[in-house]
């Protein structure tokens, strides 16, 4: 059953250890953030403007709908879900 877990948590892990490395950030205190919905270690690592714009979007559901709806976030989502 843990080893089911983990090939499910795979794609997360992989994409944890990617953005921690391009932000130059601790994987372990990024994952401990994303776990308790805390964006704001992520966001420090963008721009400004960036940032902004993260943050309005995750503050507006409609937003959130429309980002979701986008076939890349599909693809996206499909990949990590599904593991590959």
């Amino acid at each position: 059953m843990q080893n089911q877990n983990h090939r499910k948590n795979e794609p997360v892990e992989q994409l944890v250890q990617q953005i921690s490395q391009k932000m130059g950030a601790n994987p372990d205190k990024l994952r401990a953030s994303a776990q308790k919905g805390d964006v704001s270690q992520v966001l420090s690592g963008l721009s400004p403007e960036d940032a902004q714009k993260v943050q309005k979007i995750l503050s507006d559901k409609n937003a959130q709908e429309k980002l979701l709806a986008t076939p890349q976030a599909q693809m996206l989502l499909k990949k990590l879900l599904e593991g590959k």
